[in-house]
């Protein structure tokens, strides 16, 4: 009389359930990820400096850019010096919680920093809460 033998397997890992699981923890990284996006378009030459300590903002700000022959940008939008107290009010008015970002090439005239500076306070705006972007530790000394 022949009993049934089992044949023995091969023993294997199962992969389906491993590439589920790889699979979920992909989409989860995907989504919960926060893509850093560039908040200029304009190529700012912005100073440097290597003993300034600063600090990394990490909150969307509405960036206030001067380039190298003096032309001031609004969020990528080329304004007038002059028409900057409006805008910035219109701006305050719609987001009374708006934080600004200055950023200056350093080849812009030192005069238009400074109407930029009272338009900041003739809207209203504490110029000392609007931050400048340098570049630090990489500053040469002449």
């Amino acid at each position: 009389m022949e009993f049934y033998r089992k044949k023995s397997g091969k023993a294997g890992i199962p992969i389906v359930p491993m590439v589920d699981i790889l699979t979920i923890l992909l989409i989860f990284f995907i989504v919960h990820t926060q893509w850093k996006q560039p908040q200029s378009s304009l190529i700012i030459n912005v100073p440097s400096a290597e003993f300034i300590k600063g600090e990394e903002i990490k909150q969307k700000r509405a960036v206030l850019a001067v380039t190298h022959d003096s032309k001031v940008y609004l969020d990528d939008s080329a304004i007038e010096v002059t028409q900057l107290p409006t805008l910035l009010m219109e701006m305050k008015k719609k987001n009374p919680d708006l934080q600004m970002q200055l950023d200056v090439d350093t080849d812009a005239s030192f005069g238009t920093i400074v109407q930029i500076l009272d338009a900041l306070t003739a809207a209203g705006i504490d110029a000392s809460d609007v931050p400048a972007r340098i570049e630090s530790g990489s500053a040469t000394t002449k």
